[in-house]
């Protein structure tokens, strides 16, 4: 028996301490045992301790020695200890050990080891089928991967290298076959489920940092990566990524990345992530370019987590795109795009537009608007808070954050149009936000704007000039009066003011008068009973929120010393005693009036002081005591034959005085006989 011991072997990056060996040459050959109390690998983080090697049939010459038939005893990193086959070869001309390990019991299943170990260099080669994730996660740990909060579920075939370096580097290649692989982080921003793919990457670790080259296949599953979301199943993906670095996997820069899902989506271009932790959001940072690519995929996979919380962010989305964008913490800052046939679809309701196509060139915050080349969109159809819009042409200019209109712009919408002549915006969405716009509307069909906010409907149309509107502290002012032509009368607005008009709810004050309007044009067209006369009216301190009438004070009247001819319908008069809480039917269906259709009147008055969702009502002068309290005239009859309307009831609720209102426009109205 021969037997020998060294206290230390020692190469660039590897160490070995305290090595027995006993050799013995018996009938059936030369056997031999090794101990080595301790085994490291700098570079790769392992530190093996108490491992034992037995073989049988070992080959000795004078350049080589093999064991052909051995087996290891050792504490293996993420695998614990196991005695299994091993085979080895020590050249000592080169100072090289070769060892392979047939089956090695990894992550359930066996992987098949073949490593080389020299003077400066050790590589391992390995490779192994059905393997657990979740066991590979664990083992990748145990090499420094910096996977240790990542759970994981699913099976892989692998094949790849694992080499370490004199100077302390270390390189990893990986190629893996994955079978309903799910993968998370403990943030949720890294999640894949029942994934099917193919994995190619290497990785390179030199001092504090890695260098990656990867690629991703896949045809099933689902997968997320914020702020990208792809549903695999229905669209199969490929991701390269090239020259990725990063010092703590938690910020990734990616100078080149390309990546092309079915039919969807073809991105390129450079990024710089940092994920998530507990007190600082997602940060995204570089240049995405895409080409004729699903404008609903951009959206629901990238673009809808970047605008969420602001006017963009619950679309639903179609058509085709191509272009640019630059992104610089999670927002985007430059863009350079094309559309074909795009449609945005607010989930809110708040607007939308249809067949919308044409170039948007915005270079980004630090440019000028009159250093840019011009924007150009046309639609086919659109829509505001309800309001039906139909196509139209639109050139500006866009730099930084400002807009400027190069021409007037005509959008169709009621039977009429909307022309802006003049539209600039400075410093858009900032709290130094201004612009001006001056406009003018050719006229409209008031039925469809009184429909569009869910107001009683009006008959007659609607026109006139827009003063210069100005935009400042995040709320537009009207910088003069605005006046209106409708129903042969004159409508004029003043002090004019609209606050969060791009927020979730808008805010408007203003003041009206009316002047001289037609009551036959009014109430010709719809249920609510013919009525000749001039009527006018104040609409004074009123003030919507959400587009709803919050507080004013509405005074309809007829114009002092008005010579037109006063005539009031049966059913007008029913329809505004019902509104008053007042009684005219009875009068109506018995004694002479019942023989009457046309009643003459000599004013009209009503009046609605809205405070806390309830009109305090008045009318056209107090009428004294009767049967149901003190009322007021509605109506204040004259000659012959004459009727008189008279309200009672003194407090209404506003939207219980729109539903009567609206039904009553609504319903065929009542018949005397």
């Amino acid at each position: 028996m021969l037997e020998g011991k060294v206290d230390s072997i020692s190469a660039a990056d590897w160490h070995v301490s305290e090595l027995d060996m006993q050799l013995e040459l018996t009938d059936a050959g030369l056997s031999g045992r090794l101990h080595i109390a301790r085994i490291e690998l700098p570079a790769a983080g392992l530190d093996l301790a108490d491992t034992r090697i037995d073989c049988e049939g070992i080959l000795l010459t004078a350049t080589r020695f093999t064991c052909e038939r051995g087996v290891l005893d050792a504490n293996l990193p993420g695998i614990g200890r196991h005695r299994i086959a091993v085979q080895f070869t020590y050249e000592r001309r080169t100072g090289t050990t070769h060892i392979t390990l047939p089956q090695l019991p990894v992550a359930g299943s066996n992987v098949r080891v073949r490593a080389s170990v020299d003077d400066t260099t050790s590589t391992v080669h390995f490779d192994g089928e059905a393997l657990q994730l979740e066991a590979l996660v664990e083992l990748a740990n145990a090499f420094g991967a910096g996977l240790d909060d990542l759970t994981a579920a699913g099976q892989a075939a692998v094949s790849g290298t694992l080499e370490t370096r004199g100077d302390g580097s270390l390189k990893m290649s990986l190629n893996a076959q994955l079978l309903d692989a799910s993968l998370a982080n403990p943030a949720g921003t890294a999640v894949t489920d029942a994934l099917r793919g193919d994995l190619a990457f290497t990785a390179l670790l030199a001092q504090t940092a890695w260098q990656i080259d990867a690629s991703v296949t896949a045809d099933r599953g689902e997968a997320y990566f914020e702020p990208v979301y792809a549903n695999l199943s229905e669209h199969a993906i490929e991701l390269r990524v090239t020259g990725m670095t990063t010092a703590d996997f938690v910020t990734f820069r990616i100078p080149q990345f390309h990546v092309e899902q079915q039919s969807l989506m073809t991105l390129d271009g450079k990024i710089a992530v940092t994920l998530p932790g507990d007190d600082t959001a997602l940060a995204l940072d570089g240049r995405i370019e895409f080409t004729d690519t699903s404008v609903a995929a951009v959206y629901s996979s990238l673009l809808q987590v970047l605008a969420a919380g602001t006017i963009l962010g619950d679309l639903e989305t179609a058509g085709r795109v191509s272009g640019a964008l630059t992104l610089a913490d999670s927002t985007v800052t430059a863009a350079n795009i094309k559309l074909n046939d795009v449609a945005l679809d607010d989930r809110q309701r708040r607007f939308a537009v249809y067949g919308l196509h044409g170039r948007i060139d915005w270079p980004g915050t630090g440019a000028e608007a009159a250093d840019t080349l011009p924007s150009h969109l046309a639609w086919d159809s659109a829509a505001a808070f309800g309001i039906v819009l139909g196509g139209a042409t639109l050139d500006a200019r866009l730099g930084g954050n400002d807009l400027e209109l190069l021409k007037p712009l005509r959008i169709p919408t009621m039977g009429g149009a909307l022309t802006i002549n003049r539209l600039a915006m400075q410093n858009y969405g900032s709290d130094e936000a201004r612009g001006l716009l001056d406009a003018q509307l050719e006229p409209i069909q008031l039925g469809q704007l009184t429909s569009a906010f869910d107001w009683p409907a009006f008959s007659g149309s609607l026109s006139g000039q827009l003063p210069t509107l100005h935009y400042e502290g995040n709320a537009m002012t009207v910088g003069g009066r605005l006046t209106a032509s409708a129903f042969d009368g004159d409508i004029e607005v003043e002090n004019l003011r609209l606050e969060q008009p791009f927020g979730r709810v808008p805010r408007l004050y203003a003041d009206l008068r009316l002047r001289n309007l037609d009551l036959e044009r009014i109430t010709s067209t719809f249920s609510f009973g013919l009525i000749q006369g001039r009527l006018s009216g104040d609409v004074t301190g009123l003030e919507l929120v959400d587009w709803r009438p919050v507080a004013m004070d509405l005074h309809l009247y007829t114009p002092p010393d008005d010579p037109s001819r006063h005539r009031i319908s049966q059913r007008a008069v029913e329809n505004l005693a019902s509104v008053g809480g007042g009684g005219a039917a009875a009068a109506l269906s018995s004694g002479l009036l019942k023989f009457f259709e046309v009643f003459a009147y000599d004013r009209i008055g009503l009046r609605c002081v809205l405070v806390d969702g309830t009109c305090a009502m008045s009318g056209a002068g107090a009428a004294g005591d009767g049967p149901s309290g003190r009322g007021y005239y509605i109506v204040k009859g004259s000659g012959l034959p004459r009727i008189d309307v008279i309200g009672y009831r003194n407090r209404v609720s506003w939207q219980s005085l729109v539903n009567q209102l609206a039904n009553i426009t609504k319903s065929e109205g009542p018949v005397v006989k």
